[in-house]
């Protein structure tokens, strides 16, 4: 009973001599220590940040490469990242992956560096008169601080890497097109890419309006013989006695209409639709075009490579599979 009676008595002073809140004494320790906690942890968290950000702008100025962008404001010298960063702000959306904003920035970079007369320039003229008006947060300079260099080349030259934000399902043959000097912009398939909000359109006329833009449309010299030489071009009738001459991907080549010929992108342009892949349908006195896809169609769909990215997929990943022929390289 005595061992007992000490152990008990033991254990009672060992409770007691704990760290307790229900101790007025450890509540007023605690709240005196808090604040000393918090900057403690907290300052070392804005401190690592502060670096972080610190190490990313020494990237983006590290590059012996300077552009000199000519406005009506004069001239401005700008270190060929933080170019990189801003036009990344204004041509992607801000919300998709990084591995996605990475393959943009090396497409962007490429598209740059195509304009060097040779490879030792480190001086690049250009006129972009909305530099500075995007919103250049942390994960466009990250993606181009980290891209920093890298771009697509084609037999050791940098390629003009093209891309747009949807597809209609598959990217465009630019050889189908007779862009002949972009061998490297194939055929891909983009299989997710209708569940965009931007995949359908709808774009209405009335037949005054319809044949008003018609008629101011730039017609070209071609024959449906000469247009149909390449077996993968369809022909297909639309309303408005219209037929639409499609390539391998859906999109509309020309539109053949009282004997003339207006190609795809000129209808784009003209009539205000999102992308060359439409069709035409008249009810009564309104004439709609049905579209689907956004942008011209070829190089890279943004939308399909941020869904490649939410798979797990890294940039490089993206860019050999929009453009296998090319090469990704470290260009300076």
């Amino acid at each position: 009973m005595k061992k007992l009676r000490v152990f008990q008595t033991v254990k009672r002073k060992r409770i007691v001599s704990g760290f307790s809140f229900r101790n007025p004494g450890t509540v007023l320790l605690f709240l005196f220590l808090l604040p000393y906690i918090l900057t403690f942890c907290f300052g070392n968290i804005q401190k690592g940040r502060a670096e972080a950000e610190e190490r990313v702008d020494e990237r983006l100025t590290e590059s012996r490469v300077y552009l000199y962008n000519e406005t009506k404001v004069g001239t401005e010298r700008i270190p060929l990242e933080i170019y990189v960063a801003d036009k990344l702000s204004r041509s992607i959306n801000s919300s998709y992956e990084m591995e996605a904003l990475k393959a943009q920035a090396v497409l962007i970079r490429s598209e740059i560096y195509a304009m060097k007369e040779d490879r030792g320039d480190e001086e690049i003229f250009l006129t972009d008169e909305d530099y500075g008006s995007g919103l250049l947060s942390d994960n466009f300079r990250q993606a181009a601080a980290e891209t920093g260099g890298i771009c697509l080349t084609y037999q050791g030259e940098p390629v003009s890497g093209a891309y747009f934000a949807v597809s209609n399902g598959a990217t465009r043959e630019a050889q189908e097109l007779g862009l002949t000097e972009y061998p490297y912009l194939k055929r891909v398939l983009c299989d997710r890419d209708f569940l965009s909000p931007d995949y359908s359109s709808t774009v209405v006329f009335n037949e005054r309006e319809f044949e008003r833009i018609w008629e101011q449309c730039l017609k070209y010299l071609i024959t449906e013989e000469e247009i149909l030489k390449n077996e993968e071009i369809r022909a297909e009738e639309g309303d408005c006695e219209t037929v639409l001459y499609r390539d391998s991907a859906g999109y509309v080549l020309y539109v053949q209409r009282n004997q003339e010929f207006v190609s795809g992108e000129q209808m784009r342009v003209d009539y205000g639709l999102s992308s060359a892949d439409f069709h035409i349908e008249k009810e009564k006195n309104k004439i709609s075009f049905l579209v689907h896809g956004k942008g011209h169609g070829m190089g890279m769909s943004q939308y399909a490579a941020n869904e490649m990215a939410v798979r797990g997929e890294d940039y490089t990943e993206i860019l050999n599979y929009f453009f296998e022929e090319a090469t990704i390289s470290k260009f300076e």
